[in-house]
């Protein structure tokens, strides 16, 4: 005899799926012996298909237009206000850009000093951590502040 006190959560769980692959077996030979009794019936019985009935002659086509068109139209307006939003932006870039190309370049000694200085480090700081002096670092500040870089302090 089988002792059942040995089986795990495993086994019980792999016995339950058997029995219950075994019974959905079961169950579509049934449905499929059920549904081969009906079909020669069906097909003694079956009626003839209706007579097509006539619709109103109506240009589908143009209809299915005409409905396209009310649904896309508020999309198409959507999508070019939002289009008109992004060629201003884009304008805005670009002008921009031809500000920064037209500004001098700045030599590479005090490239370190402007970033500082838009930062908004003072004239002291710059100058002891770029190791120039004072009044250089000044200047690089007034210079950053006219680009709009800097602080307007």
């Amino acid at each position: 005899m089988i002792d059942l006190s040995a089986l795990g959560w495993k086994e019980a769980a792999l016995l339950a799926l058997v029995i219950l692959a075994g019974y959905m077996g079961y169950a579509l030979v049934r449905l499929s012996m059920l549904n081969a009794r009906r079909t020669p019936e069906a097909e003694q019985v079956a009626p003839s298909p209706p007579a097509p009935v006539q619709a109103p002659q109506v240009d589908l086509q143009a209809e299915l237009d005409m409905l396209l068109d009310a649904r896309l139209a508020p999309l198409m307006q959507a999508l070019e206000t939002r289009l008109d939003l992004i060629e201003d932006r884009l304008d805005g870039v670009s002008r921009r850009l031809e500000t920064v190309n037209q500004l001098p370049p700045v030599a590479p000694q005090y490239s370190e000093a402007l970033s500082l200085a838009a930062r908004g480090l003072s004239a002291e700081d710059i100058a002891e951590q770029c190791d120039m002096s004072v009044g250089e670092a000044e200047l690089v500040r007034t210079l950053a502040q006219s680009r709009g870089m800097g602080d307007r302090a």
